[in-house]
């Protein structure tokens, strides 16, 4: 304001001088004045939206378990199949998916495990969640029989705290197929993954198979604990 008035000897014209500044230029810091307060509400507006959507979306995840215990059962997975079409677009969407899957595969219905798991590998953004849902779809299409496509689906896992149990499925799937000699070096990979740590059930497998022909038997590819 002061190099506004600068040039102006007396009270009036620095009057006059203000006045004219002030019709030139005081639209538009009226309009700058709204839209940064516009702003402002809007970006508060936002957040206080988002924190809503998340409680609400979290209350009815809260009551949709609730009513999957109560009814079991088709009618369970029924009530998680609605939330998960209602919440495609945020996390509890995510965890229903995961928990309908789960539920499918104790009651057999691979398929509509398999739907959920391949929806997941697009819907999912949370990055360390991709090694587990891709290691639970091979189980399930393995389940399926659809072998090969479960081999390309683990060949998505590189998280080395999945290795070992990618390898491991990768093992009992060639002997399924009768490949030995792959099912062999598929749980020497699952064996060295563990750097130490071997789950008894690995261990289990790679020793039976290091002297056995044709006769040896997997153990049960899937395993809803990872």
């Amino acid at each position: 304001m002061v190099d506004i008035i600068e040039g102006y000897e007396t009270e009036e014209q620095q009057v006059d001088a203000i006045k004219q500044w002030w019709k030139e230029n005081g639209n538009t810091l009226i309009i700058a004045a709204v839209v940064g307060l516009a702003g402002l509400w809007g970006w508060r507006f936002y957040n206080e939206s988002v924190i809503s959507s998340q409680e609400e979306a979290s209350q009815a995840y809260t009551d949709t378990l609730v009513k999957v215990e109560q009814l079991g059962g088709e009618a369970g997975l029924a009530e998680l199949q609605t939330f998960v079409a209602n919440n495609q677009d945020n996390n509890y969407g995510v965890l229903a998916a995961l928990l309908l899957a789960k539920e499918a595969v104790e009651q057999k219905d691979f398929a509509l495990a398999k739907a959920q798991f391949v929806q997941l590998q697009t819907q999912n953004e949370y990055a360390p969640l991709n090694a587990l849902i891709n290691l639970r779809l091979a189980r399930v299409e393995a389940e399926l029989g659809e072998y090969s496509q479960a081999l390309q689906t683990l060949a998505l896992i590189t998280d080395e705290s999945f290795l070992a149990k990618a390898n491991q499925v990768k093992g009992s799937i060639y002997l399924k197929q009768g490949e030995l000699e792959k099912a062999r070096s598929a749980f020497q990979d699952a064996v060295n993954a563990t750097q130490g740590n071997i789950d008894p059930v690995l261990q289990l497998q790679f020793d039976d198979l290091a002297g056995v022909g044709e006769a040896v038997m997997a153990a049960p590819i899937l395993d809803t604990e990872k």
